[in-house]
C-alpha cells in the first residue's frame, strides 16, 4: 500500500465530546437496515461517542423507509432522510453530508459489508491529526476477473488524480467536516470522493479492513458499470486539474491548433504565390486540414473563454441542491451517547 503523508507531529486540539456523524445511503435494504443500525449504535455507545446516525432512503421500492422512520422514532440519535426518487448513491451521500452536524463525518454502505467495528479506528486516526481516513480492503469476497478490473481501475484513478490511495471505490471513509463543504458531488462522484478531497493537500491515511460477504439481497454493481467508470475517470481528470481553470486546457489546445494551422496555411500560400505551387492539384486535403486547424483553434479559444466565464458565474452564485427530500424523520433533539 502506498505510504500516506505523515501525521503532524502535534495533532490539532479536538473536543473529546465532538459530534460524529455516520451517513449511510440505502436502496432496497429492508432486510439489513435494522441490523446495521443496531451494530452502529452498539459500537458508538460502547465507546462513549456523541453521535448521530443519518440513514438516507434513496427511493427504495421495498420497506426500507418504514424501518428507518421507526428507528428514528425510537432513537433520538438517528435521523432518517427520505429522498423523493432514486437519485443514486452519490446524491444519497451528499444529502446525508449536508444534513450532518458532526465535526467528523463517516460514510459507509448499507448492505452490511462494512463492519461498524472499525468506526473507533476511523475516529482515532482523525483525532490523531489526519483529515481523511480511508478503509482499504485487505480481502474482498469477489471473483478473480472483478478483482483484476477493480485493481486496474484503482491504479488508473491514482495516476490520473495524482493521489496515492490504495483503494478509491469504498464508501467507508471518515472526513473532517470542512473537506466536504465545497465538494461538488454529482453523477457517480462518490467513487472518486477520496481523490477529490485529497487533492486539496490534506493529511490522509488508509488502514486495512475486511469487506464482509453480503448477507441480504443482490449487489447493485456489475460489469455493466465498467464503461461508466472509464467515462467518469475522464471527468475526474478534468475536475481535478481544470475545473477551476478551464481556459488552461482549452486555451493550450486552441493556441496549439492555431499555431500549427497557421504555419501550414502560411507555407501553402507562400508556395502558391512565390513558387507557383498548385495547391488544388497537389495538396487539396492538406490545405483544407490546415484551415480546419485554424477554425478549430478559434473555436477552442472561444469555448475556453466561455467556460472560464461559466466557472466564475458558478462559484459566484449559491448552488442549488440537485435532489429533493420527501420527508425527514427525526426527534429533533440534541444527540449524544
Amino acid at each position: 500500500m502506498p505510504t500516506p503523508p505523515m501525521a503532524p507531529a502535534t495533532p490539532p486540539p479536538f473536543d473529546a465530546d465532538e459530534l460524529i456523524s455516520v451517513v449511510v445511503p440505502l436502496y432496497n435494504e429492508q432486510d439489513s437496515v435494522r441490523t446495521l443500525a443496531g451494530q452502529i449504535v452498539d459500537v458508538m455507545q460502547a465507546h462513549g461517542f456523541r453521535y448521530e446516525l443519518i440513514l438516507v432512503n434513496d427511493g427504495s421500492a421495498d420497506g426500507t423507509w418504514g424501518h428507518i422512520s421507526a428507528l428514528a422514532a425510537a432513537n433520538p440519535c438517528i435521523v432518517g432522510l427520505d429522498m423523493a426518487g432514486n437519485y443514486g448513491q452519490t446524491l444519497g451521500l451528499r444529502a446525508g453530508f449536508e444534513q450532518a452536524r458532526g465535526s467528523i463525518v463517516v460514510a459507509m454502505d448499507g448492505d452490511l459489508q462494512h463492519d461498524p467495528a472499525y468506526l473507533p479506528e476511523f475516529v482515532r486516526l482523525i483525532r490523531e491529526g489526519y483529515d481523511m481516513v480511508g478503509g482499504a480492503k485487505s480481502k474482498r469476497p469477489e471473483g478473480f476477473f472483478k478483482t483484476l478490473i477493480s485493481n486496474g481501475a484503482h491504479h488508473l484513478i491514482s495516476r490520473l488524480s495524482g493521489v496515492k490511495l490504495a483503494y478509491f471505490g469504498a464508501t467507508y471513509k471518515a472526513y473532517r467536516r470542512y473537506l466536504l463543504t465545497n465538494v461538488e458531488m454529482l453523477g457517480d462522484a462518490h467513487r472518486f470522493l477520496g481523490a477529490l478531497v485529497a487533492r486539496q493537500g490534506v493529511r490522509y491515511i488508509e488502514f486495512p479492513i475486511e469487506i464482509r460477504a453480503r448477507e441480504f439481497g443482490t449487489s447493485h454493481y456489475g460489469l455493466n458499470k465498467v464503461f461508466k467508470v472509464i467515462v467518469d475517470l475522464l471527468i475526474l481528470r478534468f475536475f481535478v486539474v481544470y475545473a477551476r481553470k478551464p481556459f488552461r486546457l482549452f486555451g493550450v489546445v486552441g493556441i496549439a491548433a492555431l499555431l500549427v494551422g497557421g504555419a501550414l496555411t502560411t507555407g501553402f500560400l507562400v508556395g502558391s504565390v512565390f513558387f507557383h505551387v498548385n495547391i488544388s492539384a497537389r495538396f487539396p486535403m492538406e490545405f483544407i486540414f490546415s484551415l480546419f486547424l485554424i477554425m478549430g483553434g478559434i473555436f477552442m479559444l472561444s469555448f475556453g473563454v466561455l467556460a472560464e466565464i461559466g466557472t466564475y458565474t458558478y462559484y459566484a452564485r449559491r448552488n442549488r441542491r440537485p435532489y429533493v427530500l420527501r420527508q425527514v424523520a427525526s426527534q429533533a433533539v440534541a444527540v449524544g451517547a
